[in-house]
């Protein structure tokens, strides 16, 4: 996705504008790639959208469950739509972007909590210049 694409999803939704870069350095996805999670479900794409996600965006879509799950995996800027949305739906239930950031990889709170940390290393990583 451009970064004018890129910011026009992070405008719709009002999220940061570093946010989606950061989580996309955790989860270390790339188009057509798939992780199998322990319990059945899938991680899709650029984002690695769980499974668990396509019955709502197949709704919202309306594209078929197959269609989603198909464009999930091989289109990266409909990858980066889902994710801001989903992060979305997160921030708008708890009005707290860090636990937000959290819920997108997990509600259990020790996980939450480690993927937030991570994505604030991966955005000092991406976003902060090194000290000479």
């Amino acid at each position: 996705m451009s970064a004018s694409g890129r910011w026009s999803v992070v405008a719709f939704y009002g999220l940061p504008l570093r946010v989606l870069p950061s989580i996309q350095a955790v989860e270390g996805g790339a188009p057509n790639v798939v992780h199998y999670d322990t319990n059945g479900t899938e991680d899709l794409g650029v984002m690695q959208v769980n499974t668990l996600w396509v019955p709502a965006l197949a709704r919202v879509t309306r594209l078929t469950a197959d269609e989603v799950r198909t464009r999930l995996l091989g289109d990266a800027c409909f990858n980066i739509a889902a994710a801001a949305a989903i992060l979305h739906s997160y921030l708008e239930e708890t009005h707290d972007l860090m636990r937000a950031i959290g819920d997108y990889h997990s509600h259990t709170p020790g996980l939450n909590q480690s993927y937030q940390l991570q994505v604030v290393a991966a955005a000092r990583r991406l976003f902060v210049p090194a000290e000479r």
